[in-house]
């Protein structure tokens, strides 16, 4: 699986707030590490391994309603909207992945 494929799993598994969905798509050992929110005064959201990204999402989803809408498929990153706390975020994510085809790591910055 390319990484456009796996930021296009990524953005549906936002949208489901489903974070078993999200966290699936991360390896057992994986980084991410969340700083779109930067501008609006968010902290970042930091997780490791795929347990830890699972329950930053379970927090997110269980406080925000979550909508993101992809702008532009790059070869390894994104440049994506997400709605978030009544925000228009615009950002821009990059990811590497192991060779099984999962997350390895996932940078996400304001764009």
């Amino acid at each position: 699986m390319s990484v456009s494929e796996v930021l296009e799993k990524y953005v549906a598994a936002l949208n489901s707030a489903d974070a078993d969905q999200v966290a699936v798509l991360y390896g057992e050992e994986c980084d991410f590490v969340d700083g779109g929110a930067r501008p609006f005064g968010f902290p970042d959201v930091v997780a490791h391994g795929r347990e830890g990204v699972r329950e930053a999402f379970a927090g997110v989803f269980q406080t925000y309603k979550v909508e993101a809408k992809i702008v532009k498929l790059n070869p390894n990153s994104m440049e994506y909207d997400v709605e978030l706390a009544g925000l228009h975020i615009p950002c821009i994510g990059a990811a590497t992945l192991w060779e099984d085809g999962t997350i390895k790591e996932y940078i996400v910055r304001p764009r």
